[in-house]
């Protein structure tokens, strides 16, 4: 499996992680306490490997914790404890994590990758690139360590080297979507737009439904003055996605050369989406600042800011994350009856909301 760099989850889902572990270690403090009188620190690592399966990374955090406080020298629980971690943007804890790992079994090219992966996260790219070069050396026909190696050098500016990576692993692991995205980036910052080009139209056979990736294919045609053949998958993006605001600009300047009516009606699409994100960027910025609140566990501050952003959202496309959040922020400040009613409208809106529906099992108990 190939291992890249973590995403790090945006602040409206932090602040949910925050939250719903705050939830179940004060609210419900009994919880913890079951779990790890359940059993022993293996059946809590397998019900926070389910969890973290499950995108349910706080309620797997907490699991993970527990075990390792019965277990703390135990590889496997601590390297996905990290991986969790890092994926909830504690990106300190997790490099100590790995860091720890490392040290019992050094001569595993996984752990010098692991390690590799949470200090570019972390922005400290030179530390990252050593990790990178330990587990080419242990593992030279591993695809993921030159991926992530070419990843590194790239950020550094090193563009030569990184191209010879990216050609590595693309020969070890041929095909990989993210081997092409990336490398097709590197090759569009250095201005070797006809291989880019190359790469995106083999990645574009693998995600067929990938409209950034037809956009970024639509760019690099339009940037050789291929027009029609950047037409044509700019066309592609918006049908992928209709809110595709960087392809509907792109096309409308594209078309207005032939057909500058169709050209206006596609820039006033472009406008209409703009101001949609520009609404939806100022509701995530309060649910930003109730996520700063939420860390100085100042709930009124949390849930004035949250009902603020539920207001400016009007049924916009992070309403269900909202009304999850203020709901356990109601839930935390101890107004249960009220809190369990924004939970229930979250998960009535996202019936895929985990933590919603996680915290609404709790308050059943």
């Amino acid at each position: 499996m190939i291992l890249l760099r973590s995403k790090m989850l945006s602040p409206l889902y932090r602040f949910a992680a925050l939250l719903l572990t705050f939830f179940l270690l004060t609210l419900f403090p009994s919880s913890a306490s079951c779990q790890t009188d359940a059993s022993t620190a293996q059946s809590l690592f397998l019900q926070g490997q389910q969890l973290a399966s499950q995108g349910r990374l706080a309620e797997a955090e907490t699991a993970l914790l527990q075990a390792k406080a019965l277990a703390p020298k135990d590889i496997t629980l601590l390297t996905l404890l990290a991986k969790v971690q890092g994926r909830l943007g504690e990106h300190t804890e997790a490099v100590t994590l790995f860091r720890q790992v490392l040290k019992m079994d050094p001569k595993s090219p996984e752990n010098h990758l692991n390690l590799a992966i949470a200090l570019a996260d972390a922005g400290q790219l030179p530390a990252a690139l050593e990790e990178t070069a330990a587990a080419v050396a242990l593992a030279p026909r591993s695809a993921a360590a030159h991926l992530n190696r070419a990843r590194v050098l790239a950020d550094l500016h090193r563009i030569a080297e990184a191209r010879a990576e990216f050609s590595a692993a693309n020969r070890l692991q041929p095909n990989n979507a993210d081997t092409l995205y990336y490398w097709a980036r590197l090759e569009h910052d250095d201005n070797h737009l006809a291989k880019e080009t190359e790469l995106l139209q083999q990645l574009i056979q693998l995600q067929p439904d990938s409209d950034r990736d037809f956009f970024l294919l639509g760019r690099s045609l339009s940037e050789q003055s291929r027009h029609q053949e950047s037409i044509a998958a700019l066309r592609r993006a918006v049908e992928l996605n209709p809110h595709a605001g960087e392809a509907l600009y792109m096309l409308a300047m594209e078309v207005k050369r032939e057909d500058p009516a169709e050209g206006r009606s596609l820039m006033q699409r472009f406008l209409q989406v703009r101001d949609e994100e520009a609404k939806l960027d100022a509701t995530k910025t309060l649910g930003n600042r109730a996520y700063t609140a939420s860390q100085r566990q100042d709930w009124p501050e949390a849930i004035r800011l949250l009902r603020q952003a539920l207001s400016s959202c009007d049924g916009c496309t992070i309403a269900a994350g909202l009304h999850r959040n203020l709901g356990l922020a109601l839930c935390q400040s101890g107004d249960i009856a009220a809190g369990r009613a924004e939970l229930q409208t979250a998960l009535d809106l996202d019936p895929d909301d985990r933590d919603a529906a996680a915290a609404l099992r709790l308050l059943s108990k």
